[in-house]
């Protein structure tokens, strides 16, 4: 009986992998395996090549999610003026949804909510168009002493501008999910911010993450994904700044929806990761993320395995660096550079640790 049991399992489980589904609707459990890839959207002219790595190279590896990271790289009709440069057309967008739905892919897109705008000397689009809306508006224009801008999650125009870009991104790519970003969120209940000053950052932080998840699930009925560090303590867990919070988010984990799925990402070697049991245990559904490094990226996936319980989602390989240059280290049609940089190492990564994820490397990647 228990083996019938196990097998009917495995049936309905492999079922649920072949099929695009609204996972919001089952809350306590992702549909099957996900093998997915996060990759930074390239310019629309490397659609095709993007095509070529999909049906190459991604689909024959058993990878059937893409996370394509889209932020303000779309050519948005409800704020044109936020569109930024070489950005993606709603056709493009739908080419790319089309292509993946033919290679058993889901596609999901991300873009980036609350932190994570700006970089560098560069203010993202909606920061820039609209400065009312930063949380740390005396900070210099060339954002100097600080790692990322954030929006103010008080701000009523926010989410007035922010909902219809989210709208026409889901719309273009066809996508029944959204990734919502929100991580590495260092500037939130800023003295600078006459909203925000002197407010619970945790408090903050479930604001911003209620707002998208009512508009995101409940009204659009959507699944949502956010990256999981601003709701891990660091001192508990004893992960990085980077990787969890020190400036006072991580109880925010107990003021948001069990149905959102949580990114745990860590790029870093540990005998093991305590976030990704503890967050299940509070009724998250987990997809570990790892990154570049061989070693950290086998660790990650073992511990995955070992703490596989039923809202384990199964495993996601990030690409922090061109997309282009990643794609032709995947496919293997350059020759190996005299010193590998990030997307070669990546590509190299994936290839050694596709199989420890649950998928298949095939012969011409080997």
């Amino acid at each position: 009986m228990r083996g019938a049991s196990l097998f009917l399992r495995a049936l309905v489980l492999g079922w649920c992998t072949l099929m695009t589904i609204n996972t919001a609707a089952v809350a306590d459990r992702p549909a099957g395996r996900w093998i997915g890839v996060h990759m930074l959207a390239p310019g629309p002219d490397q659609l095709p090549l993007l095509e070529r790595a999909i049906s190459e190279a991604l689909a024959p590896m058993g990878v059937n999610a893409l996370v394509f990271e889209v932020n303000y790289r779309f050519q948005f009709q409800s704020h044109p003026e936020l569109a930024g440069a070489n950005a993606w057309s709603k056709a493009q967008a739908g080419e790319l949804a089309d292509h993946c739905r033919r290679n058993g892919i889901r596609l999901i897109p991300l873009f980036n909510c609350l932190g994570h705008q700006s970089w560098a000397q560069t203010t993202f689009p909606l920061l820039a168009q609209h400065p009312e809306l930063d949380e740390t508006p005396s900070v210099p224009k060339d954002n100097t002493g600080i790692y990322c801008r954030s929006w103010c999650p008080l701000h009523p125009k926010v989410n007035e501008i922010v909902f219809p870009l989210l709208d026409e991104i889901v719309d273009a790519f066809k996508a029944d999910a959204l990734h919502v970003g929100m991580d590495e969120v260092f500037l939130i209940g800023s003295d600078d911010c006459p909203r925000c000053k002197g407010k619970d950052p945790a408090e903050l932080f479930a604001r911003g993450v209620n707002d998208l998840h009512r508009h995101v699930v409940e009204e659009k009925k959507l699944t949502m994904l956010m990256w999981g560090d601003r709701l891990l303590d660091a001192k508990t867990t004893g992960y990085s700044r980077w990787e969890a919070s020190t400036n006072g988010t991580a109880p925010a984990v107990d003021r948001i929806p069990t149905d959102i799925v949580v990114c745990d990402w860590h790029y870093g070697r540990q005998d093991d990761y305590p976030s990704i049991p503890a967050l299940q245990k509070k009724r998250f559904r987990v997809w570990p993320a790892g990154w570049r490094e061989l070693e950290p990226t086998r660790a990650l996936i073992a511990s995955a395995q070992k703490h596989a319980g039923p809202r384990m989602a199964g495993y996601l390989f990030t690409v922090w660096s061109d997309a282009g240059v990643f794609m032709r280290a995947l496919l293997k049609e350059a020759p190996p550079p005299e010193k590998p940089g990030q997307p070669e190492e990546t590509a190299a990564t994936m290839r050694a640790c596709i199989e420890a994820a649950g998928g298949k490397l095939p012969e011409t990647l080997r």
